[in-house]
């Protein structure tokens, strides 16, 4: 790309989930950021009508705070039986990519959605992007029960992420160790005196930017179940050494306390037999494209009566939501 030819990337929220656990707080953290999003997509491993309530109940809210400059897609299917997290994350990339303008050279910001936002967050993120940082490696603060149920998303819409009440002095320093620590895994990632997973992507806030994850074919969907799904991303990501930045300490966001599901034990996890197969290839085989099997994926735009795109490995069939 040409000097002439240069624009500024766009930043674009990914934000997979199952459930509408913490989902509110989520999008009301994205209200007040400083850089609004292109848009946001909320890609689902569930066909739970909740979920499609909760948006069309939030996002108007959201969006009048925004000034109306930001489209959310909403793209679900039903259950499959298993976890497929990076199969739901590959549909929330083929929604931006098809129904949002997606381009080359601009940024995916994947977020969980029990997690939220500084207000500067974004803006942090597309000032890297704007500089040529093609992978942006953040983290998140761990925010216990007790404060967790502290926070509303009414308050957080109103007023923003409560940062204060949130920060201890304890993470900010344990936040700077990893910092530290991550920028020295880069350092040595470019000598090849660290596993080639270093400095590792925590799956739940992370940027890329669109042409890199396109290179890599996005997510692994071979991953089933939890965990390895972030070490087997950072490791592809790697391969192709793109301009990092880290941002631990810079990027704040905020992971709401929930019970987990994923087994104590690493190798009892589904993931860990692939992720310690030899040679699996940097830009995985089912991906972006050549997903794998799935019922058709719904792709609507919330706040636009209902309208709805059915898409398939065939092509895009648009049709008028049923009553």
């Amino acid at each position: 790309m040409t000097g002439s030819e240069w624009r500024r990337p766009r930043v674009f929220v990914l934000i997979p989930t199952h459930t509408t656990r913490h989902l509110a707080c989520c999008l009301a953290s994205l209200a007040h950021q400083t850089l609004a999003p292109e848009a946001v997509v909320v890609t689902c491993d569930v066909d739970d009508p909740a979920i499609g309530a909760l948006l069309d109940d939030w996002w108007p809210r959201v969006s009048r705070v925004l000034g109306g400059r930001t489209t959310l897609l909403h793209t679900f299917r039903p259950h499959m039986g298993q976890a497929r997290l990076n199969q739901v994350r590959n549909n929330g990339l083929r929604a931006l990519r098809d129904h949002a303008g997606l381009m080359d050279e601009d940024l995916v910001v994947v977020l969980d959605g029990d997690t939220m936002l500084a207000a500067d967050a974004l803006a942090r993120h597309g000032g890297l992007a704007a500089k040529g940082i093609e992978v942006v490696i953040p983290y998140r603060h761990m925010i216990e029960e007790g404060p967790s149920a502290g926070v509303s998303a009414e308050e957080v819409l109103e007023s923003g992420v409560p940062t204060d009440r949130l920060s201890t002095e304890a993470e900010r320093l344990s936040l700077e160790a990893r910092h530290r620590r991550y920028r020295r895994h880069l350092f040595l990632s470019g000598l090849g005196l660290v596993k080639g997973h270093k400095p590792k992507i925590i799956g739940g806030h992370h940027a890329v930017v669109w042409w890199r994850l396109v290179e890599i074919n996005g997510f692994d969907e071979e991953y089933i179940g939890y965990r390895f799904n972030d070490d087997d991303l950072s490791r592809r990501v790697r391969a192709v050494r793109p301009r990092t930045a880290i941002a631990v300490r810079d990027i704040r966001a905020y992971h709401l306390w929930h019970k987990v599901r994923a087994p104590d034990r690493l190798e009892d996890s589904p993931g860990y037999a692939r992720w310690s197969r030899k040679g699996l290839p940097t830009r995985c085989v089912r991906g972006i494209e050549n997903g794998l099997e799935q019922p058709v994926a719904v792709v609507r735009q919330v706040g636009t009566g209902g309208r709805e795109t059915r898409s398939t490995d065939l092509g895009v069939e648009m049709r008028a939501a049923e009553a």
